[in-house]
């Protein structure tokens, strides 16, 4: 029979190998979009027909909206993770209180003005890269591609027009979707609340 104690610093490791899991395939992720987008950036200023250069333009937006999907849905479970860890292992833990410590840190943090916020900015800088690549795709796409094309004006008027809102709607909602995802944020507070109700549930059983 284990002990108490040796199910919870079990779990408590399983739990933060899933966190650094979570994050090690963030990177692979990143690496791999922005290894798409280069390529195919590169291989659209090769083409010599507009027309394809357009197409292959627009195709960032096939890898980059997935991605940036998979980078969040990565976020999510570090929350739930940690939350998890905040409300039913860390309490019963002497000295390993990682996760404690470290909202505790952001909150003190958030409440004196004239401390820095502490955070990684890891999901920020994530919601950057993966922006400032769907602008450079548009850029690429109007003047390397829809611009060229033998069409009417009307036509290019559209395109540009078209290409420009779906760019500031990807920034709008990305942006919120970037906002829920910080530290103290819409998911992370989300996430907590839901384990502190079942605790709670549990404990008046």
């Amino acid at each position: 029979m284990i002990d108490k104690e040796t199910q919870l610093w079990r779990e408590y490791e399983s739990l933060r190998s899933e966190i650094r899991g979570a994050d090690s395939l963030n990177y692979q992720i990143m690496g791999i979009v922005v290894g798409a987008v280069a390529a195919l950036l590169t291989t659209g200023f090769k083409e010599a027909e507009p027309i394809i250069r357009l197409l292959v333009f627009l195709c960032v937006y096939v890898v980059t909206i997935p991605g940036y999907r998979l980078l969040q849905g990565n976020r999510r479970r570090t929350w739930r993770i940690s939350t998890y860890i905040r409300t039913f292992l860390e309490p019963q833990l002497e000295f390993a209180k990682w996760e404690t410590r470290l909202d505790s840190q952001r909150r003190r943090a958030g409440e004196d003005s004239t401390r820095q916020y502490f955070s990684s900015l890891v999901g920020t800088n994530e919601w950057f890269i993966i922006s400032v690549m769907n602008i450079l795709a548009a850029l690429a796409a109007v003047f390397s591609g829809l611009l060229q094309i033998n069409t009417d004006l009307s036509v290019k008027a559209g395109g540009v027009v078209g290409i420009a809102i779906l760019n500031l709607w990807l920034l709008l909602v990305t942006s919120r979707q970037e906002k829920d995802l910080r530290p103290l944020g819409r998911v992370e507070q989300g996430f907590l609340k839901s384990w502190i109700e079942i605790r709670e549930a549990e404990q008046q059983r």
